[in-house]
This record gives C-alpha cells, sequence and structure tokens, in this order.
C-alpha cells in the first residue's frame, strides 16, 4: 500500500512537471530530462510511468479535452434559462486557463498540435459553435446590447479566453476577478435609460421615418441632429434600422 502511494503521488508529480514543462516550451521542445529533474526522478523512472513524451502528452490532452467539452455542454444546456451563462462561460475558461497548469498545458498542446497542421485548433472551433447562441440569448434578454453581431462577439471573446494565458502571470484560482471582470466590461452592455420597449418603440419609429418618401425628390429626409436617407431600394442606407445595428452606441 505504501509502495502503491508513493508511486501515485510520482505520477501526479510527473503530470504536473510535465504540464509545465509543455506550457514553456511546447511540445516540441520538451524535454523529458528536464520533467525527471523537476520531480527529482531518473529518465528511467519516468519512463515507467509514461512510455514517451507522445503518452505523457496524451495524458494531459486527454482530461483537458474532456473538461473543455464538459464546460460547454453544460452553458448549452443552461443557456436559455440562465441570464449568467454567457458570462459564467467565459469567467470559468479564463480561470482555468490562468489558474489550472494542467489544463493550461492541454489547452497548448492542442492548439500547438492543430497549428502544425495548419488546421484552427479544436478548442477555438468548439467556442466558435457555442458562443453566437449564447451571445444572442443573452441579447434577447437584454444582458448584452444588440449593436454587434454575435459572430463578432464571438470572435472578441475567443480572443480574449484563448490568449488570457500569454498576456497573464499565473494566479491562484480564486485571484482572477480583476482581469476575468475587465474583460467582461469589454461585452458591450444596454444602457439603463434604453428599455426593451424604448428599444422597440426607436425602431419602429426609425422604420416609418425610412419607410416615408423625401420630400422634393431629394431621397432625404430629415431628423434632429442627423441626415437620413430613404430605405427605398439601398440594402446599404444610412439609418435604416436592421433587426441588429451593426457599429451603433446606445451610449
Amino acid at each position: 500500500m505504501v509502495k502503491q502511494d508513493r508511486a501515485r503521488r510520482t505520477h501526479e508529480s510527473l503530470l504536473d512537471a510535465a504540464a509545465k514543462e509543455f506550457v514553456r516550451h511546447g511540445y516540441t521542445g520538451a524535454n523529458l530530462q528536464r520533467v525527471a529533474d523537476l520531480v527529482g526522478t531518473t529518465k528511467g523512472a519516468l519512463y515507467a510511468h509514461f512510455s514517451s513524451k507522445e503518452a505523457l502528452a496524451g495524458a494531459l490532452t486527454g482530461p483537458f479535452e474532456q473538461a473543455w467539452h464538459e464546460l460547454l455542454r453544460e452553458a448549452e444546456a443552461t443557456g436559455p434559462v440562465s441570464t449568467e451563462a454567457l458570462s459564467d462561460l467565459v469567467q470559468v475558461l479564463v480561470r482555468r486557463l490562468r489558474a489550472d497548469l494542467r489544463f493550461r498545458a492541454g489547452f497548448h498542446l492542442t492548439a500547438e498540435h492543430a497549428r502544425a497542421r495548419r488546421q484552427l485548433p479544436p478548442a477555438v472551433r468548439d467556442l466558435g459553435r457555442v458562443l453566437p447562441p449564447l451571445i444572442r440569448q443573452a441579447q434577447e434578454r437584454g444582458d448584452v446590447s444588440p449593436t454587434r453581431e454575435p459572430e463578432m462577439l464571438s470572435r472578441l471573446l475567443i480572443t480574449h479566453i484563448c490568449g488570457i494565458h500569454f498576456t497573464t502571470t499565473e494566479c491562484q484560482a480564486d485571484a482572477c476577478p480583476e482581469q476575468v471582470s475587465a474583460l467582461w466590461q469589454l461585452v458591450p452592455r444596454p444602457t439603463a435609460a434604453r428599455t426593451d420597449r424604448e428599444t422597440r418603440h426607436a425602431r419602429d419609429a426609425g422604420s416609418a421615418e425610412c419607410a416615408e418618401p423625401a420630400a422634393h425628390g431629394t431621397g432625404m429626409t430629415r431628423t434632429p441632429g442627423r441626415a437620413v436617407r430613404s430605405c427605398g431600394s439601398s440594402p446599404t442606407t444610412v439609418g435604416c434600422p436592421t433587426a441588429v445595428s451593426i457599429g451603433r452606441s446606445d451610449t
């Protein structure tokens, strides 16, 4: 029993040391002798636990992929009923990538493997599928401003989620609130002054305004503070509201 406990502790220590090595040097640059030295054992003893560098990397990528998919499945399942599903997912992923060394190593390894084959990393592809529907649901509930396309906001969040570990130092799981909060503040939020009723009224008024023919055949109609072109024929008409008003500010 004592021997088994010692072997289990060594196994776990080797995984932690390998995670640090892979994060620092990547799969290609990782050195198993350095991994063994970090644990204070021999390279031969390492091979007793892991037959190769590939096997050691697989012991990290397997659990990472499982944990990643579970987090995304949970967000998808709770998204329609939870107003915090989107922000919770973003914060959980950021914290895990920063504070969980093995999780971060798994992300690095899978991304490196994909990029070497000129492919999109699986984690990025998964986020590109899951985030837009969650963003759209948050916009419909009024949690996120509808002034940006869900796909565009998805790219912004993916960039920050996946890049956070390159731009910040390691931290404990409960010591990242400032960085996570700062990240979430980049997502445009509706202003308190514009309620759902006001938003609908503004859109209805804008549609009526654009539908009205312009005076004197100029193709333009005046509204307080800005010029608006008639919506008659052009899909790129200035001032004609769409389902999502891209580029407009609620402030």
